[in-house]
């Protein structure tokens, strides 16, 4: 693997850009989640400020991650119909891929990068129309999840069984989190350190949340105002397992942004800010669940109104480490279920 030839220097960008503009450029460097991004940088220009966002304004940033969680592992799982020619299937993910589309624009304007986060909170709020498209369209993504999840552990699943398999051992070696994680058996999740609830196999290891993962878990959402639904799904390691986890997620976080509205709180959706936005000096670490991962943002700071140095560690740069090591055992025919089940987004890679 060659990393680089799409380098789009946005660290670099960062660095001349004020404080206020980067959320939007950080939105664009994952395609399928671009609103995790943008909270991301957010937050962890916050975390150096030392200010919170509003209760409404995490609860809205909650439901908003969420919501791109699910798009964002529905159009990896739509390989799956393809792969089995159910063309009625793919044509319903699709169809609802289109419709979050929809949803982006009717809620802040855009349809691809939302743009919406703030320093301090969010720009757009939740409406009552919107909250009630949102909640048909989780309907609809959990009642998907559940067909291809079928698809999966019928025949249609049988070239995913022992495929590419990355046991519990690697995954620390080799920087791995989210969903290949906790389907290798290792529990990690920034959410919430329950969250990760897993069905026993004879395969597991036992290991524990790290205690880092614990702590850093982001204070700028509203995870611990919920109860995280239980997932069950197979931790063998193996390709089946991970779209299995990809599954599963769907349905927990459509009963996660389903409880979120429901106890939405009423107030304002950002901080007051000064005109002239400098952050003091020094330098702070933050992260957030990304779909596949621990996104991670360094932010140094000279105490200017623009970053010294704000780097980025994606998830998806592990996956395709892992992908490196994996795929010369594999034949040409295991391939597209290994590909398909690790994750990754040119832009996210080559940030």
């Amino acid at each position: 693997m060659h990393i680089g030839h799409l380098h789009r220097g946005v660290e670099k960008l960062f660095e001349v850009r004020d404080y206020r503009q980067i959320p939007m450029l950080a939105s664009r460097h994952d395609w399928h989640a671009p609103f995790i991004g943008e909270a991301g940088a957010a937050m962890a220009i916050e975390k150096a400020l030392g200010i919170d966002a509003p209760p409404r304004a995490m609860h809205v940033r909650t439901i908003l991650i969420e919501f791109s969680r699910m798009t964002s592992h529905l159009a990896f799982l739509s390989w799956l119909p393809w792969r089995v020619a159910d063309f009625s299937c793919s044509g319903r993910v699709h169809h609802l891929l289109d419709t979050a589309h929809d949803l982006w624009e009717g809620f802040c304007g855009n349809r691809i990068h939302p743009m919406t986060c703030r320093i301090g909170g969010t720009a757009h709020d939740v409406t009552p129309v919107f909250a009630a498209s949102l909640n048909t369209w989780c309907m609809h993504a959990a009642a998907l999840s559940d067909e291809l999840r079928s698809l999966l552990n019928g025949p249609a699943g049988a070239c995913t069984r022992g495929v590419a398999v990355i046991p519990a051992d690697a995954v620390t070696s080799f920087g791995l989190s989210g969903p290949v994680a906790r389907a290798s058996g290792v529990p990690m999740d920034l959410r919430c350190p329950n969250a990760a609830r897993r069905r026993t196999s004879r395969s597991e290891t036992t290991t524990s949340l790290r205690a880092e993962d614990s702590r850093d878990a982001p204070r700028h959402l509203a995870y611990d105002q919920v109860t995280f639904p239980v997932v069950d799904a197979p931790t063998e390691g193996d390709a089946h397992s991970r779209l299995s986890w990809l599954c599963a997620e769907v349905r927990q976080s459509a009963d996660l942004v389903t409880t979120l509205l429901q106890g939405l709180p009423d107030g304002e959706l950002a901080t007051r800010l000064p005109t002239t936005l400098k952050v003091p000096a020094g330098r702070v670490w933050s992260q957030l669940e990304a779909p596949w991962g621990r996104a991670g943002y360094l932010l140094d700071s000279r105490g200017t109104t623009s970053p010294w140095r704000l780097a980025l560690r994606t998830p998806t740069f592990a996956n395709v480490q892992v992908l490196e090591h994996l795929l010369p055992t594999l034949s040409v025919e295991q391939l597209e279920p290994a590909v398909a089940s690790l994750g990754w987004t040119l832009g996210d890679l080559d940030k």
